[in-house]
């Protein structure tokens, strides 16, 4: 088993994305290498969008971790902090109505 980096688009750079071929791969290349959350950013700029992808550190296939995708944006649930008090309750709100509806699969 590998890693896995999960990259998020933003649809609103998709023009730049395909205007610039070179630079999205080797945003993805480096992605996968760490480079951006190294660094200390979680986003990368393609062509004239400054924030046009939103990485994740890139995880070991056999991790489990739970993404939230809210208020346009992606957050890994472990890198959530508790002074965005708003994605806190959004991701409490949300993952107690999955847990019920996980459950109720179960039954």
């Amino acid at each position: 088993m590998g890693f896995i980096t999960t990259i998020s688009f933003y649809n609103d750079a998709s023009i730049d994305i395909q205007k610039h071929p070179h630079q999205t791969i080797e945003m993805i290349h480096k992605a996968q290498l760490g480079v951006q959350r190294n660094s200390g950013t979680n986003t990368e700029g393609i062509g004239s969008h400054a924030n046009a992808v939103i990485i994740q550190k890139p995880r070991h296939a056999s991790d489990i971790t739970i993404y939230i995708h809210a208020g346009n944006t992606v957050t890994d649930l472990y890198d959530i902090e508790a002074e965005n008090e708003w994605l806190v309750d959004t991701a409490i709100e949300h993952m107690e109505e999955e847990l019920k509806r996980l459950k109720a699969m179960k039954k």
